[in-house]
């Protein structure tokens, strides 16, 4: 089989979206594929007869994600045809899944509008507004700042800028505000923002003036009074939002100092507020969540592993047995469920389970796996001072025992993350270069219990360590590898762990920090994300002002011999660009082999197509350049 290539790329398909239709008889979903020509990522929505399996592609503009369900035959969904999206309102396109072409449905009087049906036939909406002061806002020649964050990753500035709630009546034209001028409201990452109860609504948001530090509040909208009712306050990311006996539910992601940071535990609070009371603190994370009769079922990942399970009687936690599938959204259909997920190795598709065995309804990746030669994931765990840190080793195409290959170790973002065995790219283009990849869940990573997450007051101490250790024992296992011929790389937490690394530490031939940081100090007044560091760190710059610079990788560039290519985008709001540009120059006056790759209008994490594949090759090529690959 031909090696996995950058032209490969557009064979990659990302199922995602999963939406059932009112009565239970259609999935919708989005495809999203990579396109070189057009260097873009293409989005369509796709329908399943889930009683006989059909499967068809409803729309082919590659702009039309976000769709939902007008009824069980109909679809609606946001899009520009023709040209631009307009500037003061969004345009809705209808399309029948039994047959026909999309037509222009109505239109919201409103910019970048997310809308959502009502059972009375108004749509709920969500959409930016601005409550800046006539001529105070971002100006062609000025902007005022007086409140943080000023600036939001993907977003530029947003001083004062807030998503707001509306309802929207299609027969009147008219759009009602639903929350005051100053109140930000958030979207769970893994359920539905709203919750319908019988008299109005409950959402995640936050009403301030002058900073958010990541707090977050449960209110409940009423109908008749148009009140918006403070059920309960949260230092947390809410991830799921959903109700259960009579009470609205939330998985809380905890925004506190001390070693239980980024805990997932579930809350709940009553209908009228004010007894907020944790129902449980488990030793996973929850994803998606939805309710079905008598039960609800949730997503949850542990150690790596995502799993579907289901409270019952008493809030127990159940696991309904999928085998070797991750999901990563459940729907229950009456007793069966539909979701999407993946297996090791490969990239998620859509499934069916039913009766206790799961039947896989779409393959849209089958091309890539046939064509290319791929790598596997092989598990492995290493003793680490006082823990154990577990992860895998992928070996690289074409591999010979008793050979000798260069290998890298890519270190995940957070550090509040961690890193599984779903299809990577990067890690497969790696590999058909000729690299062993390396990668694993170092202290601090999510999904492996409370006592795993702390590393607070510490960074670049226990992780370090166990990253350390974990290399140590790749070495051991695969003799294969060249010790000489070591590279390490990672984005945002890996890129700050990989410029800690450099300053401690010769092991490694060559690295590529990527939309890094290294100064904790300047970070403070730079990053959109501060207060996310200043509680790692343990401290402020104005409160520990050594603490902070000793957990900073540039107080010790200094000792840095390793050849850098650093990778950072231009406007990163969480790790800014001075953040790479103050180790580079360090490097630079210093004598070490080192470039800066910039990549234009970029946010953090955020790339164009060529701008994605272009760090491929460039990181391939200083790989290449140091340890001897194929890329050289």
């Amino acid at each position: 089989m031909k090696k996995f290539e950058n032209k490969d790329y557009e064979k990659i398909r990302n199922v995602q979206g999963l939406k059932l239709s009112p009565e239970g008889g259609r999935a919708l979903f989005s495809v999203q594929r990579y396109d070189i020509a057009k260097d873009a990522y293409l989005t369509d929505l796709h329908v399943c007869e889930l009683d006989g399996g059909r499967i068809y592609r409803l729309t082919t503009g590659g702009r039309e994600g976000g769709g939902f369900w007008l009824d069980e035959n109909r679809v609606l969904f946001p899009a520009a045809r023709g040209g631009e999206a307009p500037v003061d309102e969004t345009i809705l396109y209808c399309i029948d899944v039994r047959g026909g072409e999309a037509f222009e449905y109505l239109r919201v009087p409103i910019a970048g509008a997310q809308c959502s049906p009502l059972p009375d036939g108004r749509f709920l909406v969500r959409a930016e507004t601005d409550a800046n002061a006539p001529g105070e806002g971002e100006q062609d020649g000025w902007m005022y700042f007086d409140e943080y964050p000023f600036m939001d990753n993907g977003a530029g500035y947003v001083n004062r800028k807030r998503r707001s709630l509306f309802v929207y009546d299609p027969e009147s034209g008219d759009l009602k505000r639903l929350t005051p001028p100053l109140m930000q409201t958030y979207a769970p990452y893994f359920s539905e923002d709203v919750v319908l109860t019988g008299d109005g609504f409950c959402f995640v948001g936050w009403e301030y003036d002058r900073c958010a530090a990541g707090h977050a509040a449960i209110y409940r909208h009423v109908w008749a009074t148009g009140e918006n009712i403070k059920l309960c306050s949260d230092r947390c990311y809410v991830y799921s939002l959903f109700e259960r006996e009579g009470r609205i539910w939330y998985a809380a992601w905890a925004i506190e100092p001390g070693p239980y940071l980024a805990e997932t535990r579930l809350r709940s609070v009553s209908l009228a507020g004010g007894d907020l009371r944790t129902e449980a603190e488990p030793e996973f994370e929850t994803g998606t969540v939805r309710s079905r009769e008598g039960e609800t079922l949730f997503i949850r990942a542990d150690r790596a592993r995502m799993r579907l399970g289901r409270f019952t009687a008493g809030a127990a936690f159940e696991d309904i047995d999928t085998g070797e599938l991750n999901p990563t959204c459940a729907i229950p259909r009456g007793g069966d469920i539909v979701l999407t997920g993946w297996y090791p190795d490969r990239l998620a598709e859509l499934y069916y389970y039913k009766d206790g065995a799961i039947e896989q309804l779409t393959d849209f990746n089958g091309p890539l796996y046939e064509s290319c030669g791929l790598s596997s994931c092989e598990a492995l765990s290493a003793r680490a001072g006082e823990g154990e840190v577990s992860g895998w080793v992928m070996k690289p195409a074409g591999f010979a025992p008793g050979g000798k290959y260069p290998a890298i170790l890519d270190i995940h973002g957070g550090p509040h993350g961690y890193v599984n065995t779903l299809f990577n790219p990067e890690h497969q283009r790696w590999c058909a270069e000729g690299y062993f990849v390396f990668f694993c869940n170092p202290q601090g990573s999510t999904s492996f219990g409370r006592g795993h997450l702390d590393v607070c007051g510490d960074l670049g101490g226990r992780d370090y360590r166990e990253l350390m250790a974990f290399t140590g024992a790749v070495l051991e296992k695969y003799p294969e590898i060249d010790a000489k011929r070591l590279g390490v790389t990672g984005q945002s937490y890996g890129g700050i762990m990989t410029n800690w690394i450099i300053g401690h530490t010769d092991r490694f031939a060559a690295a590529v920090p990527r939309m890094s940081a290294s100064n904790w100090i300047s970070m403070h007044a730079t990053s959109s994300e501060n207060w996310y560091g200043d509680l790692v760190l343990g401290a402020g710059p104005l409160e520990d002002l050594e603490l902070v610079w000793r957990q900073s990788a540039l107080k010790y560039a200094g000792a840095v011999k390793t050849p850098t290519l650093f990778i950072q985008h231009e406007l990163d709001r969480a790790c800014p660009l001075e953040q790479a540009e103050q180790m580079f120059v360090a490097l630079l006056e210093r004598g070490v082999p080192t470039r800066l790759l910039v990549n234009k209008r970029c946010f953090h994490g955020g790339r164009r197509v060529s701008q994605l594949l272009h760090d491929v090759d460039a990181m391939l090529a200083w790989f290449g350049r140091y340890l001897g690959g194929e890329g050289a």
